[in-house]
């Protein structure tokens, strides 16, 4: 009997601290107007040159699969404009237009830095998704897009909730499109990692 006793004791303390632990654990953190302004007002947009919204030009599940013409069709700072008469020569086999359109030069080593700062992985570590679409001069191992326009977009984020100390999501909406994506970010010591931006079904509701 003393033993049946013993053990609906144990059964009934397992089942409190349970519920002690399970009353301790903290709602999801909530980023508040001004946090989210922060976000709208530096860290996206400010700018037409800001890559932050360029990495939100395509949707990805995981950074490997994030498309790099779209990421990179306006270039970036670095080599953009470094392009030697006998690049100019080269291209235009390859390309009539090049003499009278924007070029657009990144070099591979660029690139591979941009994805290790941004999102933790290398070129290499890519699908190279849409890097077809540029023109590759292998003597010079940079990439280059020929063209006039832009797929520079502005972005309002309207929410955002930590998922854990440092997984941040963010839903937002996108200039001239319809519906809502979420961004996902990770927190590290210098900035934030893009681990995902994937399309919100509740957007659409």
């Amino acid at each position: 009997m003393k033993k049946v006793t013993n053990i609906i004791r144990f059964f009934t303390m397992f089942v409190f601290l349970l519920l002690i632990i399970s009353g301790c654990q903290s709602e999801p953190e909530v980023l508040s107007e001004s946090e989210v302004e922060v976000f709208n007002t530096e860290f996206f947009n400010g700018g037409t040159d800001n890559m932050n919204n360029m990495l939100l030009s395509s949707e990805y599940s995981r950074p490997e699969e994030i498309n790099l013409f779209e990421l990179f069709y306006n270039g970036m700072k670095g080599a953009y404009a470094q392009i030697s008469e006998a690049e100019l020569a080269a291209l235009t086999e390859l390309c009539m237009d090049a003499p009278y359109l924007d070029i657009m030069k990144i070099t591979a080593e660029e690139m591979d830095a941009f994805l290790q700062k941004n999102m933790g992985i290398g070129l290499e570590q890519t699908q190279k998704t849409g890097l077809d679409s540029f023109y590759y001069l292998e003597e010079y191992d940079s990439y280059y897009l020929v063209h006039g326009d832009t797929n520079f977009a502005w972005c309002t984020v309207v929410s955002g909730t930590w998922i854990d100390d440092n997984m941040l999501e963010m839903e937002y909406e996108k200039e001239y499109e319809e519906g809502r994506w979420i961004v996902t970010l990770q927190k590290t010591e210098t900035g934030y990692l893009f681990v995902s931006n994937v399309h919100s079904a509740d957007g659409d509701k």
